[in-house]
């Protein structure tokens, strides 16, 4: 039966503490992955930080005005009113929604903040020997969408929903006949 060990990825994309969200952004983007273990000066890992992480703490931002200068974007006036009939696709609610280049998400804010403000200080973790079903139950009892692999105290891979759907079909597709000659 397969193990954790042979589905993790070990080739694991952390960041240190201090990176900033900003910095953190960049690096799920260059890689394609949405979250990565946060780890200190002597890779210890002190928690987890994804995407998810950095849209509530945008989220939990106080609500950028949108100004005079969203509305002549869009063709309206400083009261909504629109000059071209287009405009009206738009509601001046979404206002929030389209900033302008200007105005975008409050810069400061993503490029200051530390990763270590907004993680998961808890880092959900299994051993390499577990077998793929209990680490299904794992991830489903959790619900989490990664888990850390640990080995004698050091971080040794990561493991996500999307390897053991990946390793089910691997094992499905070997269980199923070859379609081979038929006989008359």
């Amino acid at each position: 039966m397969q193990t954790v060990r042979d589905i993790m990825q070990s080739d694991v994309i952390g960041v240190r503490k201090g990176t900033s969200c900003r910095e953190l952004v960049e690096i799920l983007d260059e890689e394609g992955i949405s979250g990565a273990p946060v780890l200190d000066t002597d890779d210890r890992v002190l928690g987890v930080v994804s995407r998810t992480d950095v849209l509530r703490m945008i989220a939990s931002e106080p609500e950028i005005d949108a100004g005079e200068e969203f509305w002549e974007i869009l063709g309206r006036d400083a009261t909504g009113e629109a000059d071209d009939p287009a405009a009206y696709y738009l509601s001046p609610e979404s206002a929030a929604l389209f900033l302008p280049a200007s105005q975008a998400i409050r810069a400061d804010v993503i490029q200051d903040t530390p990763v270590e403000e907004i993680m998961t200080p808890v880092a959900f973790d299994v051993d390499s020997g577990m077998t793929i079903p209990e680490l299904a139950r794992f991830l489903v009892q959790g619900r989490i969408h990664r888990a850390l692999v640990i080995d004698a105290g050091k971080l040794a891979g990561i493991v996500t929903a999307f390897d053991v759907l990946r390793a089910v079909a691997a094992e499905s597709s070997a269980e199923e006949p070859s379609a081979g000659p038929v006989e008359a």
